[in-house]
């Protein structure tokens, strides 16, 4: 069951004035919250691009950040929009202390599957109740899902289940968490669907110990050092792509770590590839 769903200005502050916030929503399955957070555009008469994004508390806002640090989405589209004269319409769901079940669409079998549930809420009742409150439609937008580590899980697993997501941006996904299951649901993509997958290739510092003695040395990846381990495996997931002949551009940084700067700083080249395709 999910609340009903409330909107208010997300701040009196002039650098936060064209966002907006729900209440607090409560999800009886995990027994935890999520709250929407979304950013508009100057003109709501035509949605160019809608992107739906995981984690929103990393993406506007330093003090709401898990680690202080964020994407600073709202430059990025600001500059974007100028460039490129067409609008976006960000909505954003944020996480909770549940995130390792709520963002896991890979569970061990027979556990329960919440990340399907949440993706389920997020499009069918989430962001109709944004288009409501707005008052638009969605006539002519192209419809984006992005998010990062086990966001980048999500943002796959939503375009499984809702192919009119027909552009995924996926940065570093958390692909141990079900692994190998991802490799073989990419299959299950539409053929129209575009995926712009990231990875660095310094970000084995979140793991607290040598993968050695973390993850089932059975696995397909590279197990000599813990950068080596989360690259190999993000490789794999392109290699999947390839596999099954679904389009993706993958983009590795050399120096990235695992977190938002690094993703951020990846975000230009992205936006520049997925507004010319």
């Amino acid at each position: 069951m999910i609340d009903d769903i409330n909107f208010t200005k997300y701040s009196n502050n002039e650098i936060f004035k064209n966002l907006y916030k729900s209440n607090k929503i409560f999800d009886e399955e995990i027994e935890d919250t999520n709250q929407i957070i979304f950013r508009i555009p100057k003109n709501l008469n035509k949605i160019d691009n809608l992107i739906l994004c995981y984690d929103g508390q990393n993406l506007f806002d330093s003090s709401t950040s898990h680690f202080g640090t964020i994407f600073d989405l709202e430059s990025l589209i600001n500059s974007f929009e100028n460039q490129v004269k067409k609008n976006f319409l960000i909505i954003s769901v944020t996480s909770n202390s549940k995130r390792k079940f709520q963002y896991n669409p890979y569970p061990i079998k027979g556990d329960k599957n919440f990340a399907e549930d949440h993706i389920e809420n997020i499009v069918l009742k989430f962001i109709p109740s944004v288009k409501n409150f707005l008052g638009i439609n969605f006539n002519q937008t192209k419809f984006i899902v992005a998010g990062a580590s086990m966001g980048g899980l999500m943002s796959i697993k939503t375009s499984v289940l809702y192919p009119e997501f027909e552009n995924i941006i996926s940065l570093s996904p958390a692909f141990w968490f079900g692994y190998p299951s991802i490799l073989n649901d990419i299959k299950k993509l539409s053929d129209n669907t575009m995926t712009y997958l990231y990875t660095g290739m310094k970000e084995g510092h979140i793991f607290g110990d040598h993968v050695n003695n973390i993850f089932p040395n059975n696995w397909d990846v590279d197990f000599s050092n813990n950068d080596n381990f989360y690259f190999s495996g993000v490789k794999n997931i392109n290699d999947s792509f390839e596999l099954y002949e679904k389009s993706i551009k993958f983009f590795v940084d050399e120096n990235g770590l695992h977190n938002e700067t690094s993703w951020a700083s990846a975000m230009p080249e992205i936006f520049l590839n997925l507004l010319n395709n």
